[in-house]
């Protein structure tokens, strides 16, 4: 994980310990805070007011994780997650995107580690496949980030070929493998995934 990949984001795990390991380790040379709860109170939103508030000449990343988040701490950080200090970013981690607040959640980036079987990763029925079920796949992963969208392209080509509904042929298949790549040079998740879903229409049978 580069500096480049470094922004304040939720992360959907149920692996707490891992992925604040993951963290560490991807940004040794960084200044890390954690502050961890079974229910994120408070108390635990003023501590981390108080350490993204420090004075120091690094970047830093403030970690907060929680099954749960209390609706006060929550309004308590939403001026700080908006407007974070220089080079300060804040990690969320949570088991359940319904954990918090839609302010808070509509103001970060939601990465899904759940892994293969996670909600976020759903593929629709393309049996049943429509402009419809593409408008509601669009806003379900509206603010997934490179590395979900990718997972899901792959899988929306193996559902497509499972399905026996559409036209396979080597310009489809190139197509996925084209929206991959287009993910890896930066272009938008959700500019991918339309131009996916346009040309799965186009092939159904």
């Amino acid at each position: 994980m580069s500096m480049d990949a470094l922004f304040s984001k939720i992360i959907l795990t149920d692996s707490f310990e891992e992925i604040c390991e993951e963290i560490i380790q991807s940004f040794p040379k960084l200044e890390i805070h954690r502050i961890d709860a079974e229910e994120f109170l408070i108390e635990h939103a003023k501590e981390a007011i108080q350490k993204a508030t420090l004075s120091s000449q690094k970047d830093r990343i403030i970690i907060l994780s929680a099954h749960r988040f209390t609706q006060i701490a929550q309004n308590k950080l939403l001026k700080i997650i908006e407007e974070p200090p220089g080079k300060t970013h804040f990690i969320l981690i949570t088991s359940s995107k319904s954990a918090l607040l839609p302010t808070i959640r509509s103001r970060l980036v939601i990465e899904n580690r759940f892994g293969p079987k996670g909600h976020c990763e759903t593929v629709p029925d393309l049996k049943n496949f429509d402009l419809a079920a593409l408008y509601t796949l669009l806003k379900e992963n509206r603010r997934s980030d490179s590395k979900h969208m990718a997972k899901l392209v792959e899988n929306l080509a193996k559902e497509a070929i499972r399905s026996g509904r559409y036209r396979i042929d080597d310009a489809l298949l190139e197509s996925f493998s084209q929206s991959i790549r287009l993910l890896d040079m930066g272009s938008p998740p959700s500019f991918v995934l339309t131009r996916v879903g346009l040309k799965l229409l186009k092939r159904k049978c």
